[in-house]
């Protein structure tokens, strides 16, 4: 495998485990990951999806690369009136501007988490403000010749969706 393939899946990883533990924490709720896929369309896996762009540079011993990425969560709408209906304790049975920022929050959190983690591996990140879309079949451009990754993942309140990409590239 070669250095970056190896980068990426260890940049990956944190995000995974990290949305599964807001989702058990503050949701109640257990998700399940499956295989990760290779993104092969700008259309958005869900009708809500909340992102963030990711920067930073990446140290391991003489290794150094300054690296850029994005995450995104994306949910089917039913799934996320569900989980901000468990989030918030409260019953939900549409979209609403009392729900809207649910989606903000968990994409916040799982980016923290994720990021302390990603710091004891020798990455070091500066977080952006996330930002939201709703709709069906909105469109989500990442950087062109940048790989995206999709992890789905199910639970009993729906399935939800995190796609990933990096890049790093040599320090200037």
């Amino acid at each position: 495998m070669t250095d970056f393939k190896q980068r990426y899946l260890e940049f990956c990883k944190p995000f995974v485990e990290s949305l599964k533990d807001v989702y058990k924490t503050m949701l109640r709720c257990e998700l399940t990951h499956e295989a990760p896929k290779l993104k092969s369309n700008n259309i958005a896996s869900g009708d809500y999806s909340a992102l963030m762009g990711i920067n930073g540079r990446y140290e391991f011993g003489d290794v150094k690369r300054n690296f850029k990425g994005s995450l995104v969560i994306s949910w089917p709408k039913d799934c996320y009136i569900k989980s901000a209906s468990a989030m918030l304790m409260e019953d939900y049975t549409d979209y609403n501007q009392e729900i809207s920022d649910v989606g903000l929050e968990i994409c916040n959190i799982t980016m923290g988490n994720a990021k302390n983690i990603l710091n004891q591996l020798g990455y070091f990140i500066e977080m952006s403000i996330p930002n939201s879309i709703y709709g069906a079949n909105h469109e989500i451009n990442a950087q062109k010749g940048v790989v995206t990754i999709v992890t789905p993942f199910t639970s009993p309140l729906g399935n939800v969706f995190v796609e990933l990409n990096y890049e790093d590239f040599d320090l200037k």
